[in-house]
């Protein structure tokens, strides 16, 4: 027997609202995703193991949003060559720098700025990715007298919600090593 699509949804909704309420001090997962913006699609990235420290939330929300950078990078890349318009070029330009700032920041937060604990450096890096994603998203409406439909919009969803996660996570690790302290 089959169960109908909107069935199934409403299941996993109920499941994750209870997994999400379930009380629990060491189940980190539960208190990162319920921070973020988007709390359904932070246990779909992370999955159902609540058993990791704030400090592995942090490092597998950058680990996970590292290869999306890339992609998008790459994308933009291809969008540039491809393209003979120069506002769209000054677009993919804009977008560009954003995203290679953002892939460089996370790259420095797992190599560098987790080891020291600079977590204040890993909270600016989740928010500039946040700000990156709307500033390119935007920067296609910029240009006066033309309005150009993105061809970046499901990057920069992606890219502020990882922001998201990312700054949702590296607030419950600064709040626990505080409290160690």
């Amino acid at each position: 027997m089959a169960i109908s699509s909107s069935y199934g949804s409403t299941l996993v909704l109920y499941l994750i609202v209870a997994f999400l309420l379930t009380p629990s001090t060491s189940n980190y997962l539960s208190q990162v995703c319920i921070q973020s913006k988007y709390p359904k699609f932070c246990l779909e990235s992370y999955g159902l193991n609540p058993h990791r420290s704030p400090s592995q939330l942090t490092a597998e929300a950058i680990y996970v949003a590292l290869p999306i950078v890339s992609k998008s990078i790459r994308k933009i890349h291809a969008f540039l060559n491809h393209t003979n318009d120069d506002n769209l070029k000054e677009i993919y330009n804009i977008c560009l720098n954003y995203y290679q700032s953002t892939n460089d920041e996370f790259r420095l937060s797992v190599q560098d700025y987790m080891i020291k604990g600079l977590y204040s450096r890993v909270n600016a890096a989740g928010n500039f990715a946040q700000d990156a994603a709307c500033y390119c998203e935007s920067a296609f409406q910029g240009i006066l007298g033309y309005v150009y439909r993105s061809t970046l919009t499901k990057d920069n969803e992606y890219l502020e919600m990882y922001g998201n996660i990312i700054v949702s996570a590296v607030n419950l690790l600064f709040n626990s090593s505080s409290l160690q302290k």
